[in-house]
């Protein structure tokens, strides 16, 4: 039998961390893409934290990275939406690529994009989440 204090507490998740090789243009991307600034007023160039204007959803943060992303990938941001094609076609306007070879179930709710850095994440149809 688990105690209470043996639980989680306070333990939550707080950020999501991207490993990045070109903090600019990862900067750039992710905040267009989500809508999401920098927290500190000056960059640097080995982490940034990225925040919701209004503090309404998870802050995602960038960290230099020494090298490109590794396959098989082991974790990645699904986005949501009830417009997927329009942000589909937003995001690669801002620099992801579309995977075309990822094997797709017969009639998925999702696209795999990479960011600019090659990092894979899904859009995900899916109103209301």
């Amino acid at each position: 039998m688990t105690q209470a204090s043996d639980g989680p507490g306070d333990l939550h998740l707080a950020t999501v961390v991207v490993d990045v090789q070109d903090m600019r243009r990862a900067v750039d991307f992710w905040c267009a893409a989500l809508g999401y600034r920098q927290l500190e007023a000056e960059m640097d160039p080995r982490f940034v934290m990225l925040v919701h204007p209004e503090g309404a959803r998870l802050p995602v943060s960038l960290q230099l990275a020494d090298a490109p992303p590794r396959e098989p990938v082991r974790v990645h941001l699904d986005l949501y939406t009830s417009e997927q094609d329009r942000h589909v076609e937003r995001l690669v306007g801002l620099g992801a690529t579309r995977v075309t070879d990822w094997p797709y179930p017969d009639d998925p709710d999702f696209v795999v994009l990479r960011d600019p850095d090659g990092n894979e994440f899904c859009v995900i149809d899916h109103a209301g989440l």
